[in-house]
């Protein structure tokens, strides 16, 4: 065989030894792309672990707050184009019931307005 027949001869290599080759491959372009070579082990600990810290508050936040952040988003932009809101208020414009949960919220936050105290202490006056 020629001499430039063996550069291209691939070997046959198991899934796991690839693996291991491509992670090895990662990490080394990780050291490389944040000079991560020339630190000390204990510089690199720290910079690790700060950046892993910014990373799991950065998906917690995602996870957590991004859902909630994007409903009210659609909820402006959908008053925005209809003028109304995206979901029932209590006081519907269109005249559709109000439901009984709501209908006893505004109930009992009514008959607190009436008698001139807060939900609050009357929470506090029946315990």
């Amino acid at each position: 065989m020629p001499d430039y027949g063996k550069v291209t001869d691939k070997r046959r290599t198991s899934y796991f030894a690839s693996a291991k080759q491509w992670l090895q491959l990662k990490k080394y372009q990780y050291e490389v792309t944040f000079s991560l070579y020339m630190l000390t082990p204990t510089e690199k600990f720290i910079f690790n672990f700060i950046l892993f810290l910014l990373v799991s508050l950065l998906v917690t936040a995602a996870t957590l707050y991004l859902p909630s952040h994007i409903g009210v988003i659609y909820n402006r932009m959908s008053y925005y184009v209809h003028g109304e809101y995206a979901y029932h208020t209590a006081a519907s414009p269109a005249g559709e019931a109000i439901p009984s949960v709501a209908r006893e919220g505004l109930k009992i936050t009514s008959e607190a307005i009436r008698s001139g105290a807060t939900p609050m202490s009357q929470a506090v006056k029946e315990l």
